[in-house]
């Protein structure tokens, strides 16, 4: 379903890249990187129905798109991730100031119709440039309840310059650390790398389901990885010194592991070339949202039929 068609009210929207999905009790929540808004849909897909709406202010800074690329919900609060955005640094003692890019974790309380900013925290991790920082995440409490995130990186290596480094994906383990004067930050507490058998491109969107099953995305090669992480404890909870990501063992044949690519056309075409968000449904259904195709031929034109869209998939 487009997402053009889910919404009564586009709030003089035209475009909606589409870049996390996530279902909370009976809806599904997703975000967009040109947009300031929350969508929230029923799962059953309806278009034009009345529970289908845009949270917030689609044009909150009028400046600037959200970059808009993770989605969380815990205890009540949505924590939505910023990409890649940049922080100029005082300059100091008359030289230039150093411009670093770190991404920006936002936490949103929302009501029926808008939402409140409750805290912008940046990560301590630092990117090389605004294009390749997170493009998903998760969260986790570990032993102690406190919540964990891991940001998925788009480049491998979590580089810009090495991005096209096939099978070295990454994520970055963080909590939260407010220090005196309020200021708060998501410190890096260590990096998690993916299994080589996920020998993408890039890396576009991640889920975890309650038995710590992984699906993590590749927008590039339209394809997903299945496998586990480590670490999960009888209370729900995580070890956070066992984390790891592994290739999930299917002995039993009871669940799908490995490397399945996105359906293609009749001619064997990449149809589905701009998945940014995936969600577990349950063990082997998948909701995933789509982005905007690329312009100016960037992109074959087969691609255009699945952008912008909201779909659900069956693993075979």
């Amino acid at each position: 379903m487009p997402f053009a068609a889910l919404f009564k009210d586009l709030r003089g929207q035209k475009k909606f890249e589409a870049s996390d999905i996530i279902k909370v009790g009976d809806y599904l929540y997703s975000v967009c990187d040109s947009s300031w808004a929350i969508s929230k849909f029923a799962s059953s897909l309806l278009p034009f129905a009345d529970s289908n709406i845009q949270i917030g202010d689609p044009n909150r800074e009028t400046d600037d798109e959200s970059g808009y690329e993770g989605i969380i919900h815990a205890d009540g609060i949505f924590y939505v991730v910023r990409e890649s955005v940049l922080r100029p640094s005082a300059t100091s003692g008359g030289k230039p100031a150093k411009h670093t890019y770190h991404a920006i974790v936002e936490e949103l309380l929302l009501s029926d119709t808008d939402y409140d900013i409750v805290a912008q925290c940046r990560s301590e991790f630092e990117f090389e440039g605004d294009s390749k920082g997170f493009e998903g995440a998760i969260g986790m409490k570990d032993s102690e309840g406190t919540l964990t995130i891991l940001g998925l990186c788009e480049g491998n290596h979590c580089s810009e310059e090495r991005k096209g480094d096939r099978g070295n994906g990454r994520l970055v383990m963080m909590q939260k650390r407010v220090a005196h004067d309020g200021s708060c930050t998501w410190k890096t507490l260590k990096m998690i790398a993916i299994p080589e058998s996920a020998n993408f491109l890039d890396f576009s969107s991640i889920t975890l389901d309650e038995s710590g099953r992984v699906a993590i995305s590749s927008q590039e090669d339209s394809k997903i990885w299945i496998g586990k992480l480590e670490g999960l404890q009888d209370d729900g909870t995580y070890d956070l010194k066992g984390l790891a990501l592994v290739d999930e063992n299917d002995e039993d044949q009871m669940t799908t592991a490995g490397v399945y690519g996105f359906p293609k056309n009749d001619d064997c075409d990449v149809v589905y070339c701009n998945i940014e968000g995936i969600h577990w449904l349950d063990e082997n259904m998948f909701v995933a949202v789509s982005d905007k195709m690329k312009s100016k031929g960037k992109q074959a034109f087969c691609c255009f039929d699945k952008d912008q869209s909201v779909h659900t998939f069956v693993l075979p």
